[in-house]
């Protein structure tokens, strides 16, 4: 009878979770395309330069959706980040609110390279466009190389801060996919150091297979910075390598040490 007394306490709570659920989902993408409206009129009227105009939308859909969703952040080792332009940023890659609780660390100086096909999404993706991130074609050899040297010239002149999601792809499981080549290939094309960060796993606040949210406090960690001062364009596969190896142990460690997925 434990059991089942523990399955009928639990009911109340996952229903709650689900509620929660779908409010934040109504909101978020009324939300998602008011502040994106609005992020991309004040770049089109020059309220905003380009990045500011993205920043704006940043900054705002992360304070009022953690809001929503009940989530506060926890940095490790921020000091690793702060100040660290110009460099690369690699992050894992969750879910469709990663972008909610990155950006509480966005800085101003910073940049995104995604796929073109965000430029084709109404609305976000112009503002995407607009607002000077990186885009790149990953069905076209050619000009995704064209597209890292430009960007590695923009990272040098306007001392930027590049972020990539070096999946490539959503990601909730216990392993890291195998990462995409690019940001390691623009950090050694523009002699400037990796920072990467790893946040702990998602499904302990976020379950979206069961239409669950769980408020909580989520955990950063910022590793060391990675140079890459020195080293050739050949050594891409073994720096891909290493960091990877680095966010897998921080990711293992973050979820050993945490609260546990949405019961």
């Amino acid at each position: 009878m434990p059991g089942s007394n523990g399955g009928i306490a639990r009911l109340p709570r996952r229903l709650l979770y689900r509620a929660h659920f779908v409010f934040a989902c109504v909101f978020g993408v009324l939300y998602f395309l008011a502040l994106s409206a609005t992020a991309l009129f004040s770049i089109l009227l020059r309220v905003k330069s380009p990045r500011g105009g993205a920043f704006l939308f940043v900054k705002w859909w992360g304070i009022v959706m953690r809001g929503v969703a009940g989530w506060r952040m926890d940095f490790e080792h921020h000091e690793r980040l702060l100040d660290s332009a110009p460099a690369v940023v690699v992050g894992n890659h969750q879910s469709n609110l990663d972008v909610a609780t990155y950006a509480a660390f966005f800085g101003k100086e910073s940049v995104v390279i995604g796929k073109k096909e965000i430029a084709r999404i109404p609305v976000f993706g112009w503002l995407w466009k607009a607002s000077g991130n990186i885009l790149v074609d990953r069905g076209n050899r050619e000009s995704a190389i064209a597209s890292l040297d430009e960007a590695a010239a923009r990272i040098r002149s306007e001392q930027l801060n590049v972020w990539v999601l070096a999946e490539g792809h959503r990601n909730p499981k216990p392993e890291l996919l195998p990462f995409k080549k690019g940001a390691f290939r623009l950090a050694l094309a523009a002699q400037v150091p990796i920072v990467p960060f790893v946040a702990e796993p998602m499904l302990n606040f976020l379950d979206a297979r069961r239409w669950m949210i769980r408020p909580g406090r989520i955990r950063v960690r910022f590793l060391p910075p990675v140079p890459t001062a020195g080293r050739a364009p050949k050594e891409v596969e073994a720096l891909l390598e290493e960091v990877q190896s680095l966010m897998q142990a921080a990711l293992d460690d973050l979820r050993a040490t945490g609260r546990g997925p949405i019961d």
